[in-house]
């Protein structure tokens, strides 16, 4: 079982929530929360709710994807209905196989977060502005990069278990 995942995902689901916490400051009464085409805020949030949401964001999401993902499968063996499934799920393999797959679960909850985060401090840089007008730059940077690691991990997944050892 690879740690290393494991405890990175703890770390930064400590951290995330002191980021979004302690940069909240500054936020006005009302955040604009939205934005359409060309960065332009066409939603907003109490101050509040949006702190709160980004709380529950930044840590109940990610916690509820790596439980699903990394965890259940402990507990629901008989639900997984995957191919090669004798194979990876026999004896002397499952350990390594769910202690596997709790591993990428927790690089996946990594990634929320870090995500997460980077779409708050857009935010907040967005409110900064006035009127409020989001980076789109720098918003689609973030999505890119989210969504080329995504790509990966899912890769990484397919590429394990459609292989046999």
């Amino acid at each position: 079982m690879a740690i290393l995942p494991r405890l990175l995902f703890v770390l930064v689901l400590v951290v995330a929530p002191i980021v979004v916490w302690m940069t909240s400051m500054g936020l006005p009464a009302r955040v604009a929360t939205h934005f359409a085409r060309g960065g332009f805020a066409n939603g907003f949030m109490s101050h509040d709710g949006y702190v709160m949401f980004m709380l529950l964001m930044t840590t109940l999401f990610p916690l509820v994807i790596v439980a699903m993902t990394g965890f259940i499968p402990r507990f629901a063996i008989s639900q997984i209905g995957r191919r090669k499934r004798d194979f990876w799920l026999s004896a002397e393999r499952r350990d390594a196989t769910l202690g596997w797959i709790a591993s990428h679960a927790c690089a996946m909850g990594v990634l929320l977060c870090v995500f997460l985060v980077s779409i708050h401090l857009l935010t907040l840089e967005a409110n900064q502005r006035t009127p409020p007008r989001l980076d789109e730059a720098a918003f689609f940077a973030v999505l890119i990069g989210f969504v080329v690691l995504l790509v990966v991990w899912i890769g990484a997944i397919a590429l394990r278990f459609a292989r046999m050892r």
